[in-house]
């Protein structure tokens, strides 16, 4: 498992990177030559727009990996223990059949016949070469999603438990001690 993890993590963070790289090294390079010369690449902006829908799928696969994704995990963070690890597998099988869906979807829309017919405006591809970045994306996401699905299902109650505050106060680059409220302080400040 660890020796899939590593290359499914390669080719996803290959996936977002390069796609983002690309994107921004094609405006860049779009901006100056605009600038400089005055000529214009008219295919820059669909290629860069399209480029930014790439990196934006293989890069929600990259914080799902994280689990930095969007998630409403109000219940999992007020309980512990059992209670606790449901809420997180039932997040997880929710998220995998999500996913599941939208792959199935996506990969559908690419075999209708409009997607092979169909051509970009300024790049002349197939819309089908555009789709792809979302069934793809959708696909590692799915395989991400179970992934983690059955990292879930193998985590002891116990090691799902965890200091949210800590956390928090870690991801804003504080101590947890600088900002807790002691019990002493504010009764003696209400006795004043």
């Amino acid at each position: 498992m660890k020796t899939f993890d590593k290359y499914l993590s390669r080719v996803e963070n290959f996936l977002a990177g390069a796609s983002l790289i690309g994107a921004t090294a094609l405006a860049v390079f779009a901006v100056l030559l605009r600038n400089i010369t005055g000529d214009v690449l008219f295919w820059s902006e669909e290629a860069i727009i399209y480029l930014i829908i790439c990196s934006t799928f293989f890069g929600a696969v990259v914080t799902l990996r994280h689990n930095e994704h969007v998630a409403v995990d109000i219940m999992p963070t007020l309980l512990k223990g059992k209670k606790k690890k449901f809420f997180v597998v039932l997040g997880g099988l929710m998220t995998l059949i999500y996913a599941g869906f939208i792959a199935y979807l996506s990969w559908a829309l690419i075999s209708e016949p409009f997607s092979r017919t169909t051509i970009t405006p300024a790049l002349k591809l197939p819309l089908w070469v555009v789709e792809l970045s979302l069934a793809i994306g959708m696909t590692l996401f799915f395989i991400r999603a179970a992934e983690m699905l059955i990292r879930a299902v193998k985590t002891p109650p116990e090691a799902l438990d965890k200091d949210v505050f800590a956390e928090e106060a870690a991801a804003v680059g504080i101590d947890v001690k600088d900002v807790a409220i002691d019990d002493d302080d504010d009764s003696k400040e209400g006795d004043r």
